[in-house]
């Protein structure tokens, strides 16, 4: 774990390792390369994942794997600070709101970010992981006494959310853990997209620290183009 600065730029509240890589790779190298600094705060060490590699792990084993491919993927996107937390995989919707709520809090007083980066409410993937961390994580932005001025809530945009919901229906490994209705996405005209062109390569590089989860396949070039964001002005 490494937490160096006292003040971010930026804070991401995820829900697993690779979801800073799939979701704001491209972003928070944009950010680095302005002198803006970015923290990612991890709520599960990601121990329910499939191991891509086909080894015969258990489940600590590959929280170990998964946080160490965590540490390497955001060392490739230039982030001053990791953290995470060891809340169960997949049922972060049973735990105790408040409690969740408040480890948030915590944070954000802490490195008193300007912008919070997390899901928005579909959870992108409609991961019911990722809607709890939205949830929690907004409702602590109301809670802190230090004061975030924007949530940039990570969105799927309409205009690509068919092709999406395809991709999900092949590569879902724990159906149990997604919502049954099909995403709706965001209307593309209520978006900041950013293009991250430039930033591709090592994108991809950082997707593929995750070596547990990597399949070309993932790679779809929705994630390598652009990257999406809600982006809500907070009270």
């Amino acid at each position: 774990m490494n937490v160096t600065i006292k003040k971010l730029y930026a804070l991401a509240i995820i829900a697993h390792p690779d979801d800073e890589s799939f979701l704001l790779a491209g972003t928070s190298l944009k950010f680095a390369e302005e002198g803006k600094s970015v923290g990612v705060i991890c709520l599960t060490r990601g121990e329910k994942g499939e191991d891509r590699l086909k080894r015969n792990l258990s489940e600590d084993q590959m929280a170990g794997i998964r946080v160490k491919e965590l540490l390497k993927a955001c060392n490739i996107l230039r982030c001053k600070c990791t953290e995470y937390f060891e809340h169960p995989d997949g049922s972060l919707d049973k735990m105790d709101f408040q409690k969740l709520v408040d480890e948030i809090v915590q944070k954000i007083d802490k490195y008193s970010p300007e912008v919070i980066l997390t899901f928005g409410p579909e959870g992108v993937s409609g991961h019911r992981d990722h809607i709890t961390v939205y949830k929690a994580t907004l409702e602590a932005t109301k809670q802190a006494a230090h004061k975030v001025k924007e949530a940039w809530l990570m969105s799927m945009p309409a205009s690509a959310i068919d092709a999406f919901n395809e991709h999900q229906r092949e590569r879902r490994v724990h159906l149990k853990h997604f919502e049954k209705e099909l995403l709706q996405g965001v209307p593309d005209e209520q978006l900041h997209i950013i293009d991250i062109t430039k930033y591709s390569a090592q994108k991809h590089e950082a997707l593929k620290a995750h070596e547990s989860q990597y399949l070309p396949s993932f790679v779809i070039d929705i994630f390598l183009k652009n990257e999406y964001f809600e982006v809500v002005q907070l009270p």
